[in-house]
């Protein structure tokens, strides 16, 4: 702020002046305040500043104003354009990621599809090559057996020929001793005739040179006597020759009996003891094979063919799947065959038929007249017998051997139990199992029977061919696959549906 002095002006009439000029005074009143000229001049320079300052205030805040103005402008581009930047950074961010995310799901669903696509191929053409593998193992058993058939086909029909030709020679040569045996006869009696002829001529020419003089009877007796002695000759000659012809006609007879009939009539004879609970004798042959080379007087024509199982064949394996149930205690024995039938009924395929068998826990090799009942029963429903025997501490075939009359039977299997109280499925040793089988093929080699069926518990390895080994545990071919299932448990297609499929299933 400016301190000086204020001039002033008045107008004061009375004392005759117009102007009069002063300062201050404390008594007077300032009259109306009047510019001077120096004010005049300092008021237009002070108007004239403050108008340039105002000027230069305006155009300040102007452009300050601007510059804020551009400032913010240029801010607000500047931040538009960091925005958009990074918006389009993150959208290319999240556009890369997206894009990345549905290449990494793509690329997992490709591979996803290409292993399964692999494995697809893989598991078709491993399912082909065991196919192919099974056809092959299937054609080179069926093509043994085939072989096998031919050749004991073959041998028995040259055993047959030869038999008949030995048969026919032997009847030739019987013909030829026959009719040596009548021409000799036949000649010793014409030479008899010839020389009672000659004898009774000379007594004719003697009685006729003589005459008069008669035949003395010691003469006449001992012409009578050859006469006689002549005819008698000629009579046992006959009977002689019908003799021979009747004993050839009996031998032939017997050997037809003992080949064909007597056989049959003695497994008619056991069928009909056993339905009616009787025993057995101890002296009885025990198959129809051992019959009839027991009762056979003469050698038969031709070998017994083979016999088969209960439902056709002679082999358990490619062509049945058993299907085994144990009886139960308590259970009628036509109950237990009626329920192995429908069991077995559904485990029947195309290429596999099922075989019904029927499980039957046995003790002591005595008390065999309930199994010899149950057999009659399965047999007439054309079904397996499994006799379920205990080994024991003696050994495998020391158990087996006192039921061997009837393991002699071509519908009887075998199942060893194995079971003790400290170890209930105790594995066999490998040097019992295996005189084990081999008495069962000598058995079945015996008697002709078809292939024998037998379980085992735990693993089990190769076996005669005569022995279709069953193995509950593990198998190593040609060893067959069992499976134990409880009673009431899966049914035919949970069961068929494992890889590989079980050639023995056993309801236990």
């Amino acid at each position: 702020m400016v301190v000086g002095t204020r001039w002033w002006r008045r107008t004061d009439a009375e004392l005759g002046a117009e102007d009069v000029w002063g300062g201050p005074d404390e008594v007077t009143l300032a009259p109306a305040p009047r510019d001077s000229p120096d004010d005049l001049g300092r008021d237009a320079r002070e108007k004239a500043e403050r108008e340039a300052r105002e000027q230069a205030e305006q155009e300040a805040r102007e452009t300050a104003e601007r510059e804020v103005r551009e400032q913010a402008e240029r801010e607000a581009r500047e931040q538009a354009e960091r925005e958009a930047r990074e918006t389009a950074e993150r959208e290319a961010r999240e556009q890369a990621e997206r894009e990345a995310r549905e290449q990494a799901k793509r690329d997992a669903r490709e591979q996803a599809e290409r292993e399964a696509r692999e494995q697809a191929e893989r598991e078709a053409r491993e399912q082909a090559e065991r196919e192919a593998r099974e056809q092959a193992e299937r054609e080179a058993r069926e093509q043994a057996e085939r072989e096998a058939r031919e050749q004991a086909e073959r041998e028995a029909r040259e055993q047959a020929e030869r038999d008949a030709r030995e048969q026919a020679e032997r009847e030739a040569r019987e013909r030829e001793a026959r009719e040596q045996a009548e021409r000799e006869a036949r000649e010793q009696a014409e030479r008899e005739a010839r020389e009672r002829e000659a004898r009774e001529q000379a007594e004719q020419e003697r009685v006729a040179t003589l005459p008069g003089e008669a035949v003395s009877p010691s003469v006449a007796r001992a012409a009578a006597s050859r006469d006689e002695a002549a005819r008698k000759a000629a009579k046992a000659d006959r009977k002689r020759r019908r003799r021979r012809v009747l004993l050839i006609f009996l031998i032939a007879l017997v050997a037809v009996a003992a080949v064909w009939i007597v056989p049959r009539l003695i497994a008619l004879a056991l069928a009909i003891v056993t339905a009616l609970g009787g025993t057995v004798a101890a002296d009885a042959p025990a198959t129809p094979v051992a019959a009839a080379s027991a009762a056979g007087a003469a050698p038969a024509a031709a070998p017994a063919p083979r016999q088969e199982l209960p439902r056709g064949g002679t082999t358990i394996a490619p062509e049945h799947r058993v299907v085994v149930l144990r009886a139960a205690p308590g259970v009628a024995p036509a109950e237990t065959a009626d329920r192995v039938e429908s069991t077995a009924t559904a485990f029947g395929t195309t290429d596999r038929d099922a075989l019904p068998a029927v499980e039957l826990p046995v003790g002591a090799a005595g008390a065999d007249g309930a199994a010899w009942q149950q057999l009659a029963l399965t047999r007439a429903h054309r079904q397996l017998l499994v006799l379920a025997v205990p080994t024991g501490p003696a050994g495998v075939v020391a158990a087996i051997e006192p039921w061997e009359r009837l393991l002699r039977e071509p519908d009887v299997g075998l199942a060893l139990d194995t079971t003790t109280p400290t170890a209930p499925t105790a594995p066999l040793p490998p040097e019992q199992l295996d005189a084990a089988t081999r008495w069962l093929a000598e058995v079945v080699r015996s008697a002709n029977l078809p292939q024998k069926l037998l379980v085992v518990p735990g693993t089990a390895g190769a076996a005669p061919p005569e022995v279709a080994l069953v193995s509950t545990g593990g198998a190593t071919p040609p060893a067959l696959r069992g499976t134990v299932l409880p009673l009431g448990g899966p049914g035919a297609r949970e069961v068929l549906a494992a890889q590989p499929a079980p050639d023995v299933v056993l309801y236990r």
